[in-house]
């Protein structure tokens, strides 16, 4: 469980943060640095460069890759709350994906838990979306929940390969992939408020985050971790409601109880699924 709670923790600043240091690079230079320096950190806390080269670690890296530049890109044209309410479709992606590549059987739980919560995150945005929303942004970000679902699936499939350098191998190849992009869209300012957007994407939301959701992936079923990200809201509410001393309104409070309910449905076959 604690593995989840960090993981979501880091999760709930990342759309903000993400969404600043745009202003400063493009989401080529943003997310290709950021990669590039979370490989590094990982290769040296391994002491060892040793990147595994076979055909899943490659397509996870790409996976990777399509996931991240489609939500920098989607976020360069939509808020943070509509990139986070977009980006979890991805339980609905990841049941029918694991149910192919890794033959896994949803269950009743799994598709109630999945739906059960995004209809929450719906519920729970109206009061955060009364503004422009571009189709563009839009379509980008849900790719991008394609994408994230997929690698989340592949995280499975390689769970009896080492995790230290599967993570290293995908932050490294998925670096290289956007660094070679960025003659397309090169944009870049450093200062001090770039510096630690970029330190917090590279390290928590880089080495920390995909080392967190690599062991939950590698734990249990797909579609019992993949509702997992139903807690971002909730904690996102209750960092709000601390910093403002304002509690939230009753459509956003019966939103996030959806959201906790189909967390719970998912989950309540196998009361040690949490459990790391």
């Amino acid at each position: 469980m604690k593995y989840a709670l960090l993981y979501v923790l880091i999760q709930t600043f990342m759309y903000q943060i993400a969404k600043d240091g745009l202003t400063y690079a493009s989401p080529f230079v943003l997310m290709g640095t950021r990669f590039m320096i979370a490989s590094s950190l990982t290769f040296l806390m391994a002491r060892r460069f040793r990147p595994i080269i076979n055909k899943d670690t490659i397509l996870l890296s790409v996976f990777t890759c399509a996931a991240t530049g489609l939500w920098t890109y989607g976020l360069e044209f939509v808020s943070p709350a509509d990139s986070a309410v977009l980006s979890y479709t991805m339980p609905l992606f990841s049941i029918p994906i694991s149910a192919i590549i890794l033959s896994e059987k949803p269950t009743s739980s799994d598709w109630g838990g999945a739906v059960l919560g995004f209809i929450g995150v719906l519920i729970y945005s109206i009061p955060l979306t009364k503004h422009s929303f571009t189709l563009l942004g839009g379509v980008l970000t849900l790719v991008n929940a394609f994408f994230y679902a997929t690698y989340t699936v592949y995280f499975r499939k390689l769970k009896n390969q080492e995790p230290t350098m599967t993570v290293a191998t995908q932050l490294l190849f998925a670096a290289l992939i956007l660094l070679a992009l960025t003659p397309l869209d090169y944009r870049l300012t450093v200062n001090g408020n770039f510096l630690f957007d970029l330190a917090y994407l590279s390290v928590l939301g880089g080495v920390a985050m995909l080392f967190l959701w690599n062991a939950l992936a590698r734990f249990q079923k797909i579609g019992k971790t993949t509702t997992l990200v139903y807690l971002t809201p909730v904690a996102a509410t209750v960092v709000q409601t601390v910093q403002t001393s304002i509690l939230p309104d009753g459509v956003s409070l019966s939103g996030l109880a959806l959201m906790i309910l189909g967390l719970c449905l998912s989950n309540k076959r196998d009361g040690n699924q949490l459990k790391d």
